[in-house]
């Protein structure tokens, strides 16, 4: 088998393992990783979804995508992203989100906003002499909910930007903003690389923080029978099977205290019923003895 060597397409010149060009001998790379090569522009393909992609970090096992729809940004009017924002499944199966995405709001409101985070783009349409025109803003910040916007706008669609300090520039001006579109939105391959022999499994998958180390835990199915169980299994079996029995014998050890120690109330009450009454029968003694004295005296 030949070895894999690293291929390289205009900007991106270190493609290897886990990716692959798709001009890649087969036993390179992993094929949900491919990548491909045209124009000399790189692109991640996911469910006919295409992306560009501007930079690979296999140090931090990021990779940054371009929605096609942003690549072309000018100071002057702003472009659509093609997927708006859909990009749920391949930050889901594929890769995993950065949180250090935000997210760049397309905005349409009924009348003009004045403020700051509302960047206008009205001028970018061709119809906006026309009385039922929208007004259009890009907004950058985490909108949530309604209260979240200014009365009388809504959200059209979201794209994402990795972008650094788009959100720290309280005055971002509609040249940023482009920039920050252009600039794409990282996800990491780090967890669906390292998980996946451990989710082929069935098992759940921890990633130690700012490490590769791997930890995986196999839950035990009651309906399995023991002797079907992997050893990883039967450790864990095991550990619920002491835990649980531990408890009721915890429990047990308790309600034996309180048995024994209601046990020895009653028996020292009892003793000292006795002891009394005995005390008593001798001073009837003591005391009748002390009157046939008397009556012989």
């Amino acid at each position: 088998m030949s070895q894999c060597v690293p291929s390289s397409c205009g900007e991106i010149r270190d493609i290897k393992f886990p990716f692959r060009l798709r001009t890649d001998p087969e036993h390179c790379g992993k094929h949900e990783y491919e990548l491909d090569c045209q124009n000399n522009q790189t692109f991640y393909t996911y469910k006919s979804r295409k992306f560009y992609v501007q930079e690979i970090n296999y140090t931090s096992y990021m990779i940054r995508l371009l929605d096609p729809g942003l690549k072309d940004q000018n100071e002057n009017c702003s472009v659509f992203p093609d997927y708006r924002a859909n990009y749920g499944g391949i930050t889901s199966e594929i890769f995993q989100l950065i949180h250090i995405n935000n997210s760049i709001n397309y905005v349409n409101c009924r009348t003009p906003i004045n403020s700051s985070q509302y960047i206008p783009t009205t001028f970018c349409r061709t119809n906006t002499t026309s009385p039922n025109a929208n007004f259009s803003y890009l907004v950058l910040k985490e909108i949530w909910q309604a209260s979240d916007l200014e009365n009388g706008c809504k959200v059209e669609t979201v794209a994402w930007s990795s972008a650094p300090g788009i959100f720290t520039n309280k005055s971002p001006s509609l040249a940023s903003t482009h920039q920050a579109l252009a600039y794409g939105f990282e996800v990491s391959w780090k967890y669906g690389l390292l998980c996946r022999e451990c989710e082929a499994s069935d098992g759940s998958c921890y990633l130690e923080d700012n490490s590769d180390v791997v930890t995986c835990i196999h839950y035990c199915k009651e309906d399995i029978p023991v002797s079907e169980r992997s050893f990883g299994c039967k450790i864990e079996y095991y550990s619920v099977f002491v835990l649980a029995y531990g408890a009721i014998a915890i429990d047990a050890l308790i309600v034996l205290r309180y048995i024994v120690g209601i046990a020895i109330l009653i028996a020292v009450v009892v003793w000292q019923c006795k002891r009394r009454n005995l005390n008593t029968s001798n001073d009837d003694i003591l005391g009748n003895k002390a009157s046939s004295s008397e009556q012989n005296c």
